[in-house]
């Protein structure tokens, strides 16, 4: 009798522990109204910087282009061509490990297209 009592508890804790962990919900923020929550939006012009471990620019990806961190001249002219093509706003993203010199230097010649320009900074986290 006592076996059978234990085999129903060991079975019931077996059994409680896996329903535990499927059932946990998670309330998942929702951001409203975020400046880069839209990734798609053919609205705005998403200027990546890709960092590595030292801290420089080894590209710049603007949609599927690639550029090089001193070739300003294509840059701005994918921008261009994006803004005429109905883009309103421009992003700029980067990871934390790039300088800020470089991000700056984006924006700046980004900037000698039209100083009227919407510029948005966004950085990219990839610590979990």
């Amino acid at each position: 009798m006592i076996d059978v009592i234990f085999l129903l508890i060991v079975f019931f804790v077996a059994v409680s522990q896996i329903v535990d962990r499927d059932a946990v919900l998670l309330e998942l923020p929702v951001i409203n109204n975020s400046a880069a929550s839209d990734i798609g939006n053919d609205e705005k012009v998403i200027v990546n910087l890709i960092g590595n471990v030292d801290g420089q620019v080894s590209e710049i990806q603007v949609g599927r282009h690639h550029v090089f961190i001193d070739d300003v001249e294509t840059l701005n002219r994918i921008v261009s061509t994006r803004l005429n093509g109905g883009a309103s706003e421009i992003h700029i993203r980067a990871e934390r490990t790039v300088a800020y010199q470089y991000v700056y230097e984006v924006f700046e010649s980004i900037q000698l297209i039209d100083s009227s320009l919407h510029i948005q900074l966004v950085v990219k986290d990839d610590e979990g």
